[in-house]
């Protein structure tokens, strides 16, 4: 079983599933082995196996916390927030110091239906409270930085996601793009198995420091002797965080932005980034840190390759394809029971979904049984598992209007959208995580496309369906549209980021601190 969490710790999820696999056939009642395959399957999207290694697991052990945290993380992905909800609050229940089940029931929060602002930051509030405030320095911090408000200063990125992954295309055009002379970049990564893009990161930084193995403390540490003026984390309550190095506050200011800017419930970080779209100001009592407003909450940078925007298929299909390139875990039940409304209303249509978990027969009957369920005949459902990044851009090319998942929304994968022409509906809910997609449309003109409840959005994704005229002149000029917005353009974005690095450090120059 250990030879097995240090082969899936390389990357070989084959050699480690061969492994757990044995470790069973020698102990059959080893829980350990059971939850660990479970998770190391779920990582190959082999959910239905995974669920059922799931439950082997703590119906050999009852009390077997980390066995209920798997559970709910694969429960999550099969789209069954509800149950990872249960099942990650019962690992709570069983040890209620155990911090990664705690961030991960944070995030699945997140992606319930009903759950809003207040719940959230009261969670991660509960959070930085339990795992979290015990590290504050006594009597505050003291710091060696010198107080030159204009000289260049040193930012400190800190994440576990320096790699391909959704977070690093939110945070990446950022470091690709900062002014040298005026500020020193060092990288915190705590990336298991590199990648191309890791290596990219790593060129680009004035400092890379390998974090795996060092403790939270001797992560302060280092912080401290590198004279970080800035540290950033980009990882919030998502996998791999550090946040528990913040807590001990070793850099003068500490921002949380991009990775899951949604709130960390830390008293030691300053500022989270974010706009007035993503965070109303009457919610912002409500946070940890003091919100800073940048001109979106993430920008977007298009791949190189991205294929060209195609005709709008509906013009050649006589009808209109729906569509939804979001991780499954998003799409919920009441989210596919309002898409079915829609496309009642929408004579032909059709709607397709993408995510490497649909790779999964578990998964493909779980959105097929909860659509056919409301009346939708199943041959109006098209379903796709992962691709290669260029051929889920170019799958784009399938469908007229993309539907936002609701209550958390697409980031990155709307950006996608609306660069290859497709535009995109959306709802802005009572939740950070449900309102990303709404943030966006309006940094980029796109207002008439974000509706604020489920009645309106069903009838805004059906009256911009009987426009084909409106949606194939969309289609042509989108892209354009996205790359004349600060949001959309990198380079203005990153001299914004800029912008709130100088302002914030001239603050803490002259003692104004949140």
């Amino acid at each position: 079983s250990n030879l097995g969490n240090a082969l899936k710790a390389a990357g070989a999820l084959d050699e480690a599933i061969a492994a757990y696999e044995r470790a069973i056939a020698l102990r059959p009642d080893f829980a350990e082995a059971h939850s660990n395959l479970a998770f190391a399957l779920r990582d190959k999207k082999r959910l239905r196996e995974a669920l059922a290694y799931c439950r082997m697991a703590i119906d050999l052990r009852s009390d077997y916390a980390e066995g209920y945290v798997n559970l709910g993380l694969v429960l999550q992905d099969l789209g069954d927030v509800e149950g990872a909800v249960v099942a990650l609050r019962r690992a709570l229940a069983i040890d209620d110091s155990f911090v990664v089940a705690h961030s991960n029931l944070i995030f699945a929060l997140d992606l319930l239906p009903g759950v809003g602002f207040d719940e959230q930051q009261s969670e991660r509030r509960r959070w930085g409270e339990k795992h979290a405030a015990r590290f504050a320095p006594v009597g505050g911090a003291h710091y060696s930085n010198t107080a030159d408000p204009e000289r260049r200063l040193r930012i400190g990125y800190v994440s576990a996601d320096f790699k391909r992954h959704s977070a690093a295309y939110c945070f990446g055009p950022l470091l690709r793009r900062h002014d040298r002379e005026r500020f020193a970049v060092a990288c915190y990564s705590g990336v298991a198995v590199e990648d191309d893009l890791t290596q990219e990161f790593r060129s680009r930084a004035d400092l890379w420091r390998p974090t795996l193995g060092m403790t939270d403390e001797a992560l302060a540490e280092q912080i401290r002797k590198d004279a970080i003026d800035i540290l950033v984390d980009l990882s919030g309550h998502s996998g791999g965080n550090r946040l528990l190095t913040f807590a001990r506050k070793p850099a003068p200011v500490q921002i949380t932005a991009w990775g899951h800017a949604n709130g960390t419930g830390l008293a030691t970080i300053d500022y989270l980034f974010s706009d007035p779209v993503h965070i109303p100001v009457s919610m912002r009592s409500l946070f940890a840190e003091t919100i800073y407003d940048l001109p979106c909450l993430i920008t977007y940078e298009a791949p190189s390759d991205a294929p060209a925007v195609a005709p709008l298929p509906a013009l050649e299909r006589g009808a209109i394809t729906f569509g939804c390139f979001n991780r499954l875990a998003k799409v919920t039940e009441p989210v596919l029971a309002l898409w079915a409304r829609i496309l009642h209303a929408v004579p032909g249509s059709r709607l397709m979904l993408k995510d490497g978990a649909l790779s999964d027969e578990t998964a493909r009957a779980y959105v097929n049984g909860s659509l056919t369920r409301h009346g939708v005949a199943e041959e109006r459902i098209v379903l796709k598992g992962g691709t290669p990044q260029r051929d889920h851009l170019q799958a784009f090319s399938e469908i007229d209007i993309a539907l936002d998942p609701f209550p958390q929304n697409g980031g990155i994968s709307t950006y996608d959208a609306l660069w290859m022409g497709v535009p995109v509906v959306a709802m802005t809910g009572d939740s950070g995580s449900s309102r990303v997609a709404g943030a966006i449309l309006h940094a980029v003109g796109l207002r008439d496309w974000v509706t604020a409840d489920e009645d309106r959005y069903a009838d805004l994704a059906v009256g911009k369906a009987g426009d084909h005229e409106e949606l194939a002149r969309l289609r042509t000029t989108l892209r354009a549209q996205v790359a004349g917005s600060v949001a959309g353009d990198p380079i203005r974005y990153t001299r914004a980021v800029e912008d709130a690095y100088r302002t914030i450090w001239r603050r803490w120059c002259v003692g104004d601190r949140p």
